[in-house]
């Protein structure tokens, strides 16, 4: 926005100072014109009353008092032809323009070089005519200089027009700028942000409506939290009913356990929704890291099912930005859709590669069995196995918390894969 109205005012600037400068030219270049050639004129008819005048006094005026009256016009570019075609004062050679004055007619007329103003005075010996010459270079003398002056001047008004173009297009993308990145912020989970309303009024109000939205978006967000840990809460007492009738029951101390699992994931669960996301610090986690460990606690469960588990991970870590409890689960919900989905004795792979792109990470699982029935079990609510369909839509919410997402494919050679690409940080 700030370039273009800049080219936008350089162009209409440029056009308003060419529609002044170059007409003010054309009249500098016609005005020095004029004015040497009415000087011009003004000595030829002053050389043509002073020949009269002498005329006047000696009929056959004689060529010494031809250049005298020459002379006392101070004009060295001036000349008399006589009658006889000798010629005085300044050397010069008669033109056609020469033979068209001696008819009696005073007129200016263009030769090579420059304007010859012609005057004729008419004595009894005949006709003389007084010239004047006027060159070229005295024509234009001035112009050039006067041309430069115009045109720096018309540059200068461009710059400052573009100059203050761009200050004000400045002060109108500042706010839109930093609304956009507040924006930015706030959509990779940072509930405080906020925007100082500033630049035009239209601008600051929108503004002012952004922090109003963001203000709600917060209540919402901890009432959900809160709901979601009354819910967690309530799980609580038939839990513990539960256990009590679990520990009456003779050898049952691996339900127990698993009850008291679940009793532990309530808890977390409640710690979690009652926990305000923005004020829980940066999300980051290596997801090389995370991996590892979780393909390390289902590899028990792989050995036991007669599974071949493959794991490839990169030398260093890479950093995105989700916490590890969230990281973990998307990684869980992959590798359980494996063990769900497929026959035990089905092999597959876990590995983490850098995208092509810089920004990101891709996690990738891919199994040896039956594959997808279709692409679209990722949707929420579309598991099509008589489930909740809610396990590879987390690993998809996940994703897309850190600008990335989840895709479905066929593994080559048959089977299912699925590649998860998170942003890094």
């Amino acid at each position: 926005m700030r370039r273009r109205l800049s080219l936008l005012v350089l162009a209409v600037t440029s056009m308003v100072v060419a529609a002044f400068v170059v007409p003010l030219g054309i009249l500098v270049h016609r005005q020095t014109q004029s004015r040497e050639l009415a000087g011009a004129q003004r000595t030829a008819q002053a050389v043509a009353s002073g020949l009269a005048v002498a005329a006047s006094l000696s009929p056959d005026l004689p060529a010494s008092l031809v250049a005298l009256v020459v002379a006392t016009s101070g004009d060295a570019a001036t000349s008399v032809f006589l009658p006889d075609g000798t010629v005085v004062g300044a050397p010069a050679q008669p033109s056609p323009a020469t033979a068209e004055a001696r008819t009696g007619r005073a007129f200016s007329a263009r030769t090579d070089g420059g304007v010859e103003v012609l005057v004729p005075v008419t004595v009894e010996a005949g006709t003389l005519v007084a010239r004047t010459w006027v060159p070229d270079e005295e024509l234009r003398e001035g112009v050039i200089a006067a041309w430069l002056v115009l045109g720096g001047l018309g540059l200068l008004l461009v710059l400052v027009a573009v100059a203050l173009a761009d200050r004000l297009g400045a002060a109108l993308v500042r706010p839109v700028s930093a609304l956009a990145a507040t924006t930015r912020r706030m959509a990779a989970g940072d509930l405080t942000a906020r925007v100082a309303p500033a630049g035009p009024p239209e601008i600051a109000d929108a503004g002012r409506a952004f922090n109003h939205l963001a203000e709600r978006l917060d209540d919402l967000v901890a009432a959900e939290r809160e709901s979601l840990a009354d819910l967690s809460h309530r799980l609580r007492t038939p839990l513990t009913a539960l256990r009590l009738q679990v520990e009456a029951l003779p050898g049952a101390e691996g339900l127990l356990e698993d009850v008291d699992r679940l009793s532990s994931h309530v808890d977390e669960l409640i710690s979690e929704a009652r926990r305000r996301s923005p004020a829980a610090g940066p999300r980051r986690a290596d997801l090389g890291e995370v991996t590892r460990r979780r393909a390390a606690f289902w590899q028990v469960l792989a050995e036991e099912q007669g599974r071949l588990a493959t794991l490839a991970l990169p030398p260093g870590p890479i950093w995105v930005g989700l916490t590890e409890d969230e990281l973990g689960a998307a990684i869980d919900t992959l590798l359980e859709n494996v063990f769900t989905h497929t026959p035990a004795g089905v092999g597959y792979t876990v590995s983490v590669t850098a995208a092509s792109s810089p920004e990101f990470a891709v996690l990738t699982v891919a199994d040896q069995g039956p594959g997808f029935p279709h692409h679209g079990v990722a949707e929420r609510g579309s598991s099509g196995a008589g489930r909740s369909g809610l396990g590879l839509d987390i690993a998809r919410r996940a994703a897309r918390r850190t600008g990335g997402d989840l895709t479905l494919g066929d593994r080559p050679g048959g089977g299912a894969r699925v590649e998860v690409r998170f942003g890094r940080l």
